[in-house]
């Protein structure tokens, strides 16, 4: 049938020999199958993995203003440990950056403030770690001769906020955590939190941050922990739509991070 449809003789039939020989042509056959058949096993094999979520590729969103810390590098290290086959592409982006890239797949994961994420169903978070907020301001500012400080203290200062269309919630959240100290804050609002730290490094004003903030790598700057700000939680978020079947690989080997 072989013969028929390629138009080609594969066998050398002789009645006086007890085997069937190849002619050169069904050796030349032979021998190129042999090879598809592994390039054949190869490619399953590998779209298997890739089906299965242990080869592929996996972006991650990180906050813009914030560096990299060792807790997060602790994450990448492990999932690399135990599927180096994955490729982890890091992307930089400011809080509705994130947001908006999770929705269109752009990114499989965001590492964000939970604050930002928790009212939207259509994204799934766990835990990563509490990050300590703290007031980012001039390195020369008079009130820091002062032993111990508190919010009420910069009463008179701008806070540098950054906008409800950035960040509904952190906007939201200066007011609230200003107002229980007893004060209502004077407010410039920058449009992201890129602008907020150009502000803060221009010495336009005091704000609250991250400690991780990049704002610490600026010796103009100083950050000072203050006993009304309390820690922000840090989440992994991803889309619940997400197709990517590297995302179940990932929650496989998280260890939530004390």
């Amino acid at each position: 049938m072989l013969e028929s449809e390629w138009n080609i003789t594969l066998f050398q039939r002789n009645n006086k020999q007890k085997a069937t020989q190849l002619t050169p042509a069904g050796q030349a056959m032979y021998d190129g199958l042999k090879v598809i058949v592994r390039q054949f096993e190869s490619l399953l094999k590998s779209a298997q993995s890739i089906h299965n979520g242990r080869a592929g590729s996996l972006t991650v969103g990180l906050i813009s203003s914030d560096r990299i810390d060792d807790k997060t590098l602790r994450v990448f290290d492990l999932f690399h440990k135990h599927y180096p086959e994955v490729e982890l592409s890091l992307r930089r982006g400011n809080h509705n950056e994130l947001i908006r890239w999770l929705y269109d797949y752009t990114i499989d994961f965001a590492f964000c403030l939970e604050v930002n994420v928790q009212d939207k169903p259509w994204i799934a978070t766990v835990p990563l770690y509490c990050v300590d907020s703290v007031l980012i301001l001039s390195s020369k500012h008079p009130l820091l001769a002062k032993d111990s400080l508190a919010l009420l203290d910069f009463r008179d200062e701008v806070f540098i906020n950054v906008s409800s269309k950035e960040s509904l919630a952190l906007n939201h959240l200066l007011m609230v955590e200003c107002q229980k100290s007893g004060f209502m804050p004077k407010v410039v609002e920058a449009a992201n939190i890129s602008e907020q730290l150009l502000l803060l490094e221009s010495g336009k004003g005091v704000a609250i941050g991250s400690i991780n903030n990049m704002a610490s790598g600026n010796t103009n700057l100083t950050m000072v922990r203050l006993l009304d700000l309390k820690p922000m939680q840090l989440v992994i978020a991803w889309n619940i739509n997400n197709p990517n079947p590297c995302i179940k690989t990932f929650h496989s080997v998280y260890e939530p991070i004390e």
